[in-house]
């Protein structure tokens, strides 16, 4: 696999065959639950760990899927740290 686009917006990336199907940052950025409600995440701290919080309270967020220009994706953390998403 020589060529990657992110799934949702086209954008040329590098490929990750652990992660075939994941979304750009910007893409990333603009995740929302299915009501619409913006949502970030992030590690728990240095050591991993996967938390999705609301963007406009930080309350928490119980949830791996979200919604990226109406397609549901997947976040969870990211091997060796960090968060990734992929389209479902």
């Amino acid at each position: 696999m020589d060529h990657y686009q992110c799934p949702i917006c086209k954008v040329d990336l590098q490929p990750n065959p652990r992660y075939p199907n994941y979304v750009c940052t910007t893409c990333a950025d603009r995740a929302t639950d299915k009501e619409g409600r913006k949502l970030k995440f992030s590690n728990i701290d240095v050591s991993g760990g996967y938390v999705a919080r609301f963007g406009d309270t930080n309350e928490a967020y119980h949830s791996h899927t979200c919604y990226i220009d109406g397609l549901e994706c997947h976040a969870d953390e990211a091997r060796f740290g960090g968060i990734v998403i992929e389209k479902i």
